[in-house]
């Protein structure tokens, strides 16, 4: 008999209860902490990873020219930031053989579907930094709005 290796999964930082979101709070997930706690999940931060401060300007996802960019609300251009901590959430997954990830929704790093730029709540039909990211690069990735309907996590 076979044993198969339960997948393993980067998870948003903020979901494991960590106070990282753009206005210090966090999203906790008692999921999320499970996963942790058995092993199977590593909790990142890209915005932290690329050297953003908590609590920070509100930002969201522009698309300007087909090319994203990640604007705070005040106009200023945090993209170099956002890929940065996307591009090292990538290696990380790499380096540890991470094939899935679960990512808080609408985030302008993390969520699938992310804020459109205009500061409304409007959902643009775009991925996130990180999320794009690692979906080119062959991840799966996971929004929080499916965690609950998930089975055999």
């Amino acid at each position: 008999m076979t044993s198969q290796t339960p997948d393993r999964y980067i998870v948003s930082l903020c979901m494991a209860g960590f106070p990282c979101r753009y206005n210090n709070t966090d999203k906790f997930s008692q999921i999320i902490v499970r996963l942790i706690d058995e092993g199977r999940a590593f909790p990142l931060c890209p915005e932290l990873l690329g050297g953003l401060p908590t609590p920070r300007e509100p930002v969201e996802c522009v698309d300007i020219d087909g090319e994203l960019h990640a604007i705070s609300q005040s106009g200023k251009d945090y993209t170099d930031a956002f890929r940065n901590g996307a591009e090292q959430v990538l290696q990380f997954a790499k380096q540890h053989h991470i094939t899935k990830a679960i990512l808080y929704k609408n985030s302008p790093s993390c969520g699938i579907r992310t804020y459109d730029g205009t500061f409304s709540g409007t959902l643009a039909d775009y991925s996130g930094f990180t999320a794009q990211l690692l979906l080119d690069n062959g991840i799966e990735v996971i929004s929080s709005t499916d965690l609950e309907t998930l089975e055999n996590l």
